[in-house]
Order: C-alpha cells, then sequence, then structure tokens
C-alpha cells in the first residue's frame, strides 16, 4: 500500500468494523498511522489497543449527528495537524423488498440516506478548508 500511496496520516472512518477495519489494518501494516473513527467508544479502544498507540489513535463519533460534524472536525485538525488524508468509509445498507410495499419502511430508508449520504456531504464540506491548507499532498476519499 505504500509505495502509490504518500499520505502518512489517514482518518479512517468506520474503521471499527468491516471493510473500515481491514483497511485500516493494511494502512497500519504499511507504516501509515491511523485516526480511527467509529461509534462504539469500546470498538475505538479495542482498536488502539490492539495496534497500539504509537501507530493507531482514535475518536468516537456518530456522523449522523450532522450538527455536530463541525465540532468533531475542529478537534480533529487541532489534535492532527499532520493529518493528510480522509478516508469516508461508514455506512449501513438495509434490505428493503419492494416486491411487498406494505414492508417498505421509509423512515428506514431516510436514515440509510441520511447516513450514507447527507453525512458524508457534510463531512466533506467541514474537512475541505482544513484540506486547502495542506502545502503537499492531500486527499479525502
Amino acid at each position: 500500500m505504500t509505495s502509490g500511496f504518500p499520505y502518512k496520516k489517514v482518518l479512517v472512518v468506520g474503521a471499527t468494523s468491516g471493510i473500515g477495519e481491514a483497511l485500516a489494518e493494511r494502512m497500519i501494516d504499511n507504516g501509515i498511522s491511523v485516526i480511527a473513527v467509529g461509534r462504539r467508544q469500546e470498538r475505538i479502544d479495542a482498536f488502539v489497543e490492539k495496534y497500539g498507540k504509537e501507530k493507531a489513535s482514535g475518536i468516537s463519533f456518530d456522523l449522523t449527528a450532522r450538527d455536530k460534524i463541525p465540532d468533531f472536525v475542529t478537534t480533529v485538525v487541532e489534535r492532527n495537524p499532520d493529518l493528510d488524508c480522509i478516508f469516508l468509509n461508514s455506512g449501513i445498507q438495509r434490505g428493503i423488498n419492494f416486491a411487498e410495499p406494505e414492508s417498505v419502511d421509509l423512515d428506514m430508508i431516510e436514515t440509510e440516506f441520511s447516513t450514507n449520504y447527507l453525512s458524508q456531504v457534510a463531512m466533506t464540506k467541514a474537512f475541505l478548508p482544513f484540506l486547502q491548507t495542506k502545502k503537499g499532498k492531500a486527499a479525502l476519499m
């Protein structure tokens, strides 16, 4: 991963399970410092304990709390001025059976849309000013 991947410190949103955890693990294995973000503090703590504080740190945050995203971003960048990459990897997916319209839960669909799209847009908007100040390479993925 290090060849062709120029970033040294990556914030991985969704790093405590699934694809995000595997990605964060691979980055750490390749010498990249990871800031793990997830909703559950116990999973963040387990992640940092597993990889050690010299390679990993973490912060608990639920990105569906869109009104708190600006404060979250301020905290992250103040603690990590050397952050050079943000990887937005969290999301949810629920099964929807449109063959049975009575079973379709519009509130569930709204939650999924808010989590997977609107929250990602809000995170992008909040992190871009910081990334635009970077002198070297920086990315939001």
